[in-house]
């Protein structure tokens, strides 16, 4: 195994390990990870429109779910799906915009709030551990190296996601 194998392999590991370091809730709690990382996108995107609001811009009551797609990197049909989810548990609520019927907003109701604001606490509390005990400088760099990874990941990706089958991948390389 050459360098770049190994460095390529490590590099996969270290990923990974990152994945798992974000806390998963246990199966008995009323949300699950993805959707408490939808609510986590809903109120950012909440408290990003009413810094705008104050500063004069247009309000908009939440979040469409085509941008709530984007942000999170799935299909319309999975945010969907979760919006619904959501809904049911009365986490978030789809408005109608006053300007355009066909235009729906999502937003955290006062319930969902409560949910998020409990969960986003106890992440919190952990983080903070963690930062004391890496580091302020540390964590700071890794941040860096991260949005850097982000930038050439996204850069690389296109490339990678052309639809092809197994069959003609094993045409185009050369054995």
């Amino acid at each position: 195994m050459n360098i770049q194998d190994s460095q390529e392999k490590q590099l996969l590991i270290t990923l990974e390990n990152i994945k798992r370091l974000t806390p998963r809730p246990q199966t008995s709690e009323a949300v699950p990870h993805g959707e408490f990382v939808m609510m986590f996108v809903i109120h950012a995107a909440m408290k990003k429109q009413e810094a705008e609001q104050k500063e004069g811009g247009c309000p908009s009551p939440g979040l469409m779910v085509s941008k709530l797609s984007e942000l999170l990197q799935v299909s319309r049909p999975t945010a969907s799906q979760m919006v619904s989810t959501l809904e049911d548990k009365g986490y978030i609520e789809r408005v109608m915009s006053a300007t355009d019927r066909r235009v729906i907003y999502i937003c955290l109701t006062d319930k969902g709030q409560a949910v998020f604001g409990s969960r986003m606490k106890r992440y919190s509390e952990a983080l903070s551990e963690i930062i004391e005990k890496v580091g302020r400088e540390e964590i700071d760099q890794l941040i860096l190296t991260c949005a850097r990874l982000q930038e050439v990941v996204n850069e690389v990706r296109p490339r990678l996601m052309i639809n092809q089958s197994p069959e003609q991948e094993l045409q185009q390389d050369p054995v």
